[in-house]
């Protein structure tokens, strides 16, 4: 999120409380109804909005385990294009919540992770979900447990992570085009965030431990040999100790963020 504000019902955050994202464009509404701004990413032409409705202001509750509402809107050119409501796109009605989002092309993708830990749920959660947003359909959804916090977009693939306390942690790559999960690689702590340069992506975890990585054979259809290659030289998984001297790397939702550009 671009709120460093809780994600409870507070006096303030319409205008800018805790906010870390870019500058708010006049024509992009910090509040939908009960609904109000948690990010927002610059894309061509303009910008792609993500709403929610804070516990406690309406659709949710501190300790419920009730889907909170959401909605995604893009703008271009200072209007708006289209508008999404997540709600009824969301694989279930409880224990899901959406972390991050990206607009790529036509498409809007988006993670229904995980409230808490994965159990509470069946461990039926933590999809990554693209989407048709003005058909309002969805086109893929991955295997539970593949996406949590955020994600990148780089050409025809998707990097992701997923990991919570002392649940398995992974770096996945996964084929934009059809959600399937083209590798999966073991880490030391939950992915937080990610670095694109050309083909490498550093992958910061949550111990603050860096991973870095070599997207190869981009050029060739995904089913067929697309990887992630280790450029780190020791052969462990980086980040062992849970919980290291900084939240997520440098900084949460700054730099490191990730900026959706296919």
């Amino acid at each position: 999120m671009h709120s460093t504000a809780p994600l409870t019902a507070i006096r303030g955050r319409a205008n800018n409380v805790g906010w870390i994202g870019p500058e708010v464009p006049a024509y992009v509404p910090k509040k939908l109804g009960t609904l109000e701004l948690m990010l927002l990413d610059e894309v061509e032409g303009g910008h792609v909005a993500l709403y929610r409705d804070p516990y406690g202001r309406s659709s949710c509750k501190v300790g419920d385990d009730q889907n909170c509402s959401y909605e995604v809107r893009r703008y271009r050119d200072g209007k708006l294009e289209w508008s999404l409501p997540l709600t009824r796109l969301l694989s279930r009605p409880e224990h899901l919540e959406v972390q991050d989002i990206r607009l790529a092309g036509d498409v809007l993708y988006f993670n229904e992770a995980c409230q808490t830990y994965s159990m509470e749920a069946g461990g039926e959660c933590s999809s990554l979900v693209a989407v048709d947003p003005k058909a309002r359909r969805v086109l893929w959804r991955t295997p539970s447990l593949t996406s949590n916090n955020r994600f990148v977009v780089r050409g025809c693939y998707i990097v992701a992570g997923y990991g919570f306390t002392s649940e398995p942690d992974a770096v996945h790559l996964i084929d934009r085009g059809s959600g399937q999960v083209l590798q999966k690689l073991p880490v030391g702590s939950a992915p937080e965030s990610y670095k694109l340069a050309g083909d490498q992506v550093d992958v910061t975890l949550y111990s603050g431990a860096v991973r870095h990585y070599r997207l190869d054979n981009l050029d060739g259809v995904a089913a067929r040999g697309a990887k992630l290659v280790s450029l780190d030289a020791d052969s462990g998984l980086g980040g062992a100790i849970y919980g290291g001297a900084t939240y997520g790397g440098a900084t949460y939702g700054g730099a490191m963020y990730g900026n959706g550009t296919p």
